[in-house]
């Protein structure tokens, strides 16, 4: 479960930038996990559940959203998303990294990103 590690990573860093500019009440987090990063949702939420108890992020809520992903060739200069192979035996569908248009290898341009994008904040005479 690697959702744990990258979680317990993005808290540290969300903590110490928080704690910076003296915010110490957070309503929401939001954050953007590329296609490719193959990071679940359900267990990014649960491992950020787990790990914000009991510090001033606890109760927070954690809103994921999935970018897709994109490429871009140099060769043939197509640039959009990839195919999958639907193969049973894999248990779920198999990236393909190259270029649907031409075959050769294309740049990965969105995908691979996990970003905090937002941080909803409150203030100490502010309710919930």
């Amino acid at each position: 479960m690697h959702e744990y590690s990258v979680m317990q990573q993005l808290i540290a860093a969300l903590k110490e930038e928080l704690k910076k500019k003296g915010i110490e009440r957070i309503k929401e987090v939001k954050l953007e996990i590329g296609e490719l990063t193959f990071l679940g949702k359900n267990q990014l939420s649960f491992a950020y559940e787990v790990m914000t108890k009991d510090t001033f992020l606890e109760g927070s809520e954690l809103k994921v959203v999935t970018v897709g992903a994109e490429v871009k060739c140099d060769e043939c200069g197509y640039q959009g998303g990839i195919e999958y192979v639907d193969d049973p035996a894999f248990h779920y569908n198999i990236p393909v990294i190259s270029c649907p248009d031409c075959k050769n290898k294309p740049r990965i341009i969105h995908g691979k990103e996990t970003t905090i994008v937002g941080v909803t904040a409150l203030r100490d005479d502010q309710n919930e």
